[in-house]
Order: structure tokens, then sequence, then C-alpha cells
């Protein structure tokens, strides 16, 4: 009985690691076709370069480290659902590691069910500038393929969790970063700003904090009462309101750090109905 027990207990692990790889490779493009600007061993924090991949033990959610290639990943909604918005997202992770499963894959499901397009952005998480600069390409990027997809390429917004929330914010807030390193080609033609942004519980005073001198894109924000970012989204929701930009700030009772898509223990899963009335109010959906 024993032994049918731990057999059960195995598949259900394995099918969980299964399930969580499922999304590592599916629609993956390339943001830099020739190689990221500035993207060698010199400015790696490692002394040796290994793309790896990992699986939480305990929330059986797919993780990334040693990112220097960028890519995006496409998950489109259902064509009858489509609302020609799309959201770049950037999974969070301490600008150390990305949680690509539960603040990216499962973020891009969701909001595909709203018939919002999800476009997942693995970026080089070794320094904030180069994950800035992989935050525009993707915005450039997906607006150079809005036919394609059936965006509407003046409603391609970007969002983030936690880092990937500070990484969102900065897309927005810098547009006008470019690195020694980088040869500019035709997506530089197009605008590398995002239209709105998406920001869940956003660390966006930590990594050197990001001045905001004047009105940026409308932005949504969640966080719950426990998170230590708590202050910070207070603090932003603040400035933006001084600066007359528009934005929306929901705070959950509980959540902590990191409920991702909803928890059962915060009931905060309704973010993405939220986000969704939100887009609305703002035109981005009619």
């Amino acid at each position: 009985m024993k032994t049918k027990i731990l057999s059960f207990l195995l598949f259900l692990l394995l099918a969980s690691i299964m399930n969580a790889q499922e999304y590592r490779h599916q629609n993956e493009i390339s943001i830099w076709p020739d190689g990221a600007p500035g993207s060698n061993e010199k400015n790696w924090p490692w002394k040796s370069y290994k793309q790896e991949w990992k699986v939480d033990s305990v929330t059986k959610t797919e993780m990334v480290i040693n990112v220097t290639e960028p890519s995006i990943q496409i998950f489109l909604p259902p064509k009858e659902k489509n609302t020609g918005a799309a959201v770049i997202i950037c999974p969070g992770g301490g600008y150390s590691i990305e949680v690509i499963g539960k603040e990216g894959y499962d973020i891009a499901k969701k909001l595909n069910d709203l018939g919002i397009a999800g476009i997942v952005l693995k970026y080089r998480h070794y320094d904030k500038f180069a994950a800035l600069e992989d935050a525009h390409r993707a915005i450039r990027y997906t607006r150079s393929m809005a036919n394609e997809w059936n965006i509407d390429a003046s409603k391609v917004g970007i969002g983030g969790f936690s880092a990937g929330g500070h990484l969102a914010l900065h897309s927005a807030v810098n547009l006008n970063f470019q690195s020694k390193d980088r040869k500019t080609d035709d997506l530089d033609k197009l605008s590398n700003s995002p239209d709105f942004l998406m920001l869940i519980y956003p660390a966006s005073n930590s990594y050197g904090g990001l001045e905001i001198k004047q009105k940026i894109v409308p932005a949504f924000i969640a966080v719950a009462s426990n998170d230590i970012y708590l202050p910070a989204s207070i603090d932003l929701f603040s400035r933006l309101l001084k600066i007359s930009s528009p934005v929306e700030l929901h705070v959950y009772q509980n959540g902590g750090h990191g409920f991702g898509p909803g928890t059962p223990e915060c009931a905060c899963s309704n973010w993405f109905e939220l986000f969704y009335n939100w887009l609305k109010v703002n035109n981005f959906i009619q």
C-alpha cells in the first residue's frame, strides 16, 4: 500500500514538473537577432554562462537564471475574444532570477482569457539598464508585429511583478536610454514608450529608485497591505497623482509579496478583472 502511495505521489510530482516545463520555449522569439548589445562575458556577473531552469519545490513554478540572450514568448487570445490590447509581461525575481512561471506564463494565460495578448519577456536580469533596453526592444518588436498578431499598435502596455514592476515603470520614465554598444535598425523607427502600465506589487523604490519628473502613461497598481513594498506603491501612487498621471491603486488586506495570479488566502485573483475594467475606463478596450 505504501509503495502505491509513494508511486502516486511521485507521479503527481513528475506531472507537475512536466506541466511547469511545458511553456519553456513555446512561441519563443529572439528580440536581438544579431545578439543583445553589450551581452558578453566581461559584463556578466557569472564566471561562466549557462542559462538554467529550475522548478520551485513548493510552488512548482518555473524559474530561469543566467539570461544573457533575451527573448519574448507570444500568447495570443482566441480571435473571438481578442480586444487588440497587449501586455509585455516582466516576471519578478530581484534582478537575480526570473519567476517566469507564476509571474509570466500563468499571467499571459489569464490575460488571454480576457482577450488580451500576453508577451512574456525573458530579460537580461544581471543589469537593470540591460533589462531596460530589452523592455524597450520588446515594446518595439510587438508593435512591428501588430498586424500579424492582431494587436492594436496603440494599445501595447507593459507590466511586471516586484523587480519586473520596477522594470516596467523604468521603461516608461526613461525613454531616452540607449547603450553605447547598440546599433540602430528599422525597429528604432517605432516608439519604445508603452501605452499603459500594469504594476503588480512593484518594487518601484528599489534598485536605485526612479525619478519621475513629468506625466507618464496611465498606470494600474495592485499590492497587498502586508507586502514589504506597500509603502513604495503608495508613494508611487501619490507621486503620479501630483503630476496628473492617470493612476489606479488597489490594496488587498492579505497576500504578502508575490501573490502572482492570486492565492486562496488573499482572494485577490480578481485583480485581472479590475485591470480589465481599468483598461475599459481608459479606452484601451472598447
